[in-house]
């Protein structure tokens, strides 16, 4: 089994990335929040690593961060949940607001996800809550006080943001520094607006 890899960035896109590793170069399946993260080609890079094993084929999938490996695992567990959807619920939405949807039973919030109806998202809360439950994910996760309300108006916000060409990350942090200082609750307008003018403020 192979924990991580550590080595030379020779090539990345949003759904994959080739690492060079002591002259081995390893092709692996990443979802677009790891690719955020990733620094340019030539660069060292390390990555936690699921390696997924079928009678057919042998895949490695690749993450910046212990806690979405491990949400990625949890996810294939639910049965009709493969890889690539794993992958593609951690493209769209954060490990703490997935964290916050399940245990609240947002089920709307969850159908948002592309490809997740409304019976899959029904069957992540039954098969996932449970297992949320029994963890101190407050703590490990840092899941923090704020609403599933203003949780799916931050996800709006940065889904309009990356219609605009931004990437994930770059929206995320544009929308967490439009919101420093500010006590009230915005609109998915009001966010976005203060947003733009933080990247404007980088150009």
């Amino acid at each position: 089994m192979i924990a991580y890899l550590e080595g030379k960035l020779v090539e990345k896109n949003p759904t994959q990335l080739i690492l060079e590793v002591n002259g081995v170069g390893y092709c692996v399946n990443i979802p677009i929040s790891t690719y955020d993260r990733l620094g340019e080609p030539g660069s060292k890079v390390k990555i936690i690593t699921y390696q997924h094993v079928r009678e057919d084929c042998l895949q490695l999938f690749g993450f910046y961060t212990p806690e979405e490996k491990w949400l990625f695992e949890l996810l294939i567990s639910v049965n009709g949940i493969g890889p690539k959807t794993g992958l593609g619920i951690l493209s769209f939405i954060s490990v703490e607001d997935f964290h916050r949807a399940i245990m609240e039973e947002h089920i709307d919030f969850l159908t948002n996800i592309p490809g997740i109806g409304r019976k899959t998202a029904q069957r992540l809360v039954v098969e996932l809550k449970e297992k949320f439950g029994k963890l101190d994910l407050k703590k490990e996760l840092k899941v923090d006080s704020k609403s599933q309300t203003e949780a799916l108006i931050e996800q709006e916000a940065i889904l309009a943001l990356c219609s605009l060409g931004y990437s994930r990350y770059e929206a995320k942090k544009a929308i967490d520094k439009g919101k420093e200082g500010i006590k009230e609750k915005l609109t998915v307008e009001e966010l976005i607006k203060k947003a733009l003018r933080q990247v404007d403020r980088k150009q």
